[in-house]
């Protein structure tokens, strides 16, 4: 059993030799090669630069709206503890339950 796991970690190591020899060579070819079109790498580089900046912009997009969910979640829950509070200190019927409402509009009938 040993012996054919060393003859099959060998054979990994040799194709894995051979697939690397034959990427280095294939680098070394495309280097070589001279570009028919003139600024092609410029334009190369403009479109990684676009593809940065167009991650850059996601990113902050994301974080914003984050942001801004998280601060809704917020809004929403103080209205929910106040609206809470108030149904606590004057009854369920004690008055009508708008967004923002002052404790003193609130009349409670008996």
């Amino acid at each position: 059993m040993c012996e054919v796991q060393r003859l099959l970690d060998e054979l990994g190591q040799t194709f894995n030799k051979f697939k690397e020899m034959r990427r280095i060579e294939m680098l070394k070819a495309f280097n070589n090669v001279r570009c028919c079109e003139c600024g092609h790498k410029l334009r190369l580089r403009n479109a990684q630069e676009t593809a940065t900046r167009r991650k850059q912009f996601t990113t902050n997009r994301l974080i914003i709206v984050c942001s801004i969910l998280l601060l809704l979640i917020t809004i929403f829950f103080i209205h929910l503890a106040r609206q809470y509070n108030h149904v606590t200190a004057y009854g369920s019927g004690g008055c009508i339950s708008t967004i923002f409402y002052a404790s003193n509009d609130c009349e409670v009938h008996a």
